[in-house]
């Protein structure tokens, strides 16, 4: 009887250890609801409840909780790029896209003038004015996408034929030459949302983009798509900017800098990329300064395998291949630091949107600003009572 009550306890015991070894689950975390949200939204904005039920769906549809520090971070975005529209007017868009076709056809030669008169001297049914006058009434990104759409609907109704053979020997030229590429009130990329969602009309998802839980939802989904361990929320507007771990990359090209002695710029990219987003062949001269890290710090490194890591600089396996893990220890051994995990890359923004002389920090750090406004407006509301 003895033996079998200590046997129990030994048993007991030993049950009580293991549960103690197992971590505790989380505990879950209170999402914010409607009118919490809503003392987020800055307080000019009209449909302040509207916006808030569309970004606490946004972000349950990209797997983040609803609280303070993800609602502001999309709020800061909207505010940077819309200022709370769904479909922002655009100052002289009308122009803009005069002066981008005015480019485009400049580059037909003594050709240009008929050229141009061919796709935009025409009237649709039911107005009055020419494809090329109504131009100048385009206020919204929308106004100007679905004139363009428009425009190849009713050259494809004159030309079947033609239309037939350009949809099966170029199936993505109408989306690649509409001249709207960001919409919506986060001014997401449309190729990039295309992409996410993997739709195959592009007319139904750029409809959508330009409603205020569409623009929500896939510039919520942009903004959070990668799981990049930043220690402040700029890195992120940064890469949102520039793209998905740009930040990252940008302060990896400033310790390469360092080691080898060559200047690079911190645009976030080691390797050049095409239209489409995919590498080229070509070096860029952050590539090259890798490869002359390798021979004279990794010399066990191919050059196969170099570029092979390099290919993953989008993602964040990035940080575990032999090359970046080198590069960081070559760094701590010359400096005696820690090497930083980020630094806000060095980007020049050029957009006929968009006055000269912006950068991504220029962009990272208005959204900041915003983001941290945004933080401090409950509290500030609470004060004033």
């Amino acid at each position: 009887m003895h033996r079998v009550q200590s046997a129990s306890a030994v048993l007991a015991v030993g049950i009580f250890a293991a549960a103690c070894k197992q971590k505790p689950p989380a505990p879950s975390v209170r999402e914010l609801s409607v009118p919490e949200v809503s003392r987020f939204v800055r307080s000019d904005v009209s449909d302040k409840k509207g916006w808030a039920a569309d970004v606490r769906l946004a972000l349950k549809a990209a797997g983040k909780p609803v609280d303070a520090t993800h609602v502001c971070q999309v709020l800061a975005i909207v505010e940077q790029e819309s200022g709370y529209e769904a479909d922002p007017a655009v100052p002289g868009l009308g122009k803009v896209v005069k002066g981008e076709l005015d480019r485009m056809f400049a580059k037909l030669g003594p050709a240009a003038s008929s050229a141009r008169a061919a796709l935009l001297d025409h009237t649709a049914p039911g107005t009055k004015q020419t494809f090329e006058q109504r131009l100048l009434d385009i206020r919204t990104e929308q106004d100007a996408d679905l004139l363009y759409r428009e425009i190849v609907d009713f050259h494809r109704g004159r030309y079947p034929g033609m239309a037939r053979a350009m949809d099966l020997l170029a199936p993505d030229l109408v989306e690649k030459t509409n001249p709207i590429t960001t919409a919506g009130s986060m001014q997401v990329s449309v190729g990039w949302a295309l992409e996410y969602a993997d739709a195959d009309d592009s007319a139904l998802l750029r409809d959508a983009l330009y409603t205020r839980a569409g623009g929500l939802k896939y510039g919520t989904a942009r903004l959070f798509i990668h799981d990049a361990p930043y220690d402040q929320p700029r890195y992120r507007f940064a890469d949102f900017n520039a793209g998905v771990y740009a930040s990252r990359n940008a302060a990896l090209q400033a310790q390469l800098t360092v080691v080898t002695g060559e200047k690079l710029a911190t645009d976030g990219d080691f390797l050049l990329y095409d239209k489409d987003g995919d590498p080229r062949w070509k070096r860029s001269n952050s590539l090259n300064a890798l490869y002359a890290f390798r021979d004279a710090h990794a010399p066990e490194l191919s050059d196969g395998q170099v570029r092979r890591d390099a290919k993953k600089e989008k993602t964040a396996a990035f940080d575990q291949t032999t090359t970046v893990r080198a590069l960081r220890e070559a760094y701590t051994e010359k400096t005696g630091k820690k090497p930083e995990y980020a630094q806000v890359p060095n980007v020049a923004l050029e957009s006929p949107k968009m006055k000269s002389g912006r950068s991504t920090k220029w962009f990272a750090d208005n959204v900041q600003r915003r983001y941290d406004d945004c933080l401090r407006r409950p509290g500030q509301r609470r004060r004033k009572k």
